[in-house]
């Protein structure tokens, strides 16, 4: 089944995430199933929910003297099944190296989690794939091919996040087919691809169509601005 994916990041104040819960859990569909990503403050108030619930972020080493920090082993104990690796925010306002998104890619996957790694040409150009391909390389490199069961891709393209900008829809179907293959025939497994990316009511329709599911950001913290755009698929 395809995928709505709920990326919150920081926005709700806890009132606020507890009205926006009360009528999401009323929400349903045929079509997609609901992955959630709400602000990690508030992620043990979905720990019995009856949609899939994942952690924007988490600290790659196990739990011990490591003040602030969240491990994955307290996410798991809370029934956290999803993990998000390698978002463009994280490198950009925290100053998460790519090597440190490869260590919680290792992370996550080696503890059978869920794991959406996020790809994307950080500029427009002709090729995004050509840039993808650089991150997939590295990324994967000397991974164990039998945690790839557990890994999606999430093509975000980073010039799109927050823009209002859209990548349009032939190059989103044309890199998405390349990752694909390129997963498919380096390792022979066919893995979910998802678009993220300025995702609005005049577009998410034709991506939702064309990919295994999208990622919703900003509209995903108002249960009206997300009602009105899962009309459009939902139709």
């Amino acid at each position: 089944m395809k995928k709505v994916i709920l990326n919150q990041k920081s926005y709700l104040l806890y009132e606020e995430m507890l009205k926006f819960k009360d009528s999401f859990d009323k929400l349903k569909s045929k079509k997609y199933e609901f992955i959630i990503f709400p602000p990690v403050l508030y992620l043990s108030l979905f720990k019995n929910s009856k949609y899939k619930v994942g952690s924007q972020n988490f600290y790659s080493y196990k739990t011990g003297s490591f003040t602030g920090e969240l491990n994955l082993e307290s996410l798991k104990d809370i029934n956290i099944e999803y993990i998000m690796v390698s978002h463009f925010e994280r490198r950009k306002l925290i100053e998460e190296t790519y090597s440190m998104s490869k260590e919680k890619l290792f992370k996550s996957l080696n503890s059978k989690c869920q794991t959406i790694l996020f790809v994307g040409e950080q500029k427009k150009t002709r090729n995004p794939f050509s840039y993808i391909k650089k991150e997939l390389m590295y990324f994967l490199k000397e991974v164990e091919e039998s945690n790839l069961s557990y890994l999606s891709i999430a093509y975000e393209p980073n010039w799109a996040i927050g823009s209002g900008d859209v990548q349009c829809i032939d190059k989103i179907k044309l890199t998405i087919n390349k990752i694909k293959k390129y997963i498919n025939d380096k390792y022979n497994k066919n893995i979910e691809v998802y678009y993220g990316g300025s995702i609005d009511k005049d577009n998410i329709n034709e991506i939702f169509e064309n990919t295994d599911g999208v990622i919703i950001g900003k509209p995903s913290t108002n249960i009206e601005e997300l009602k009105e755009l899962l009309k459009y698929i939902d139709k």
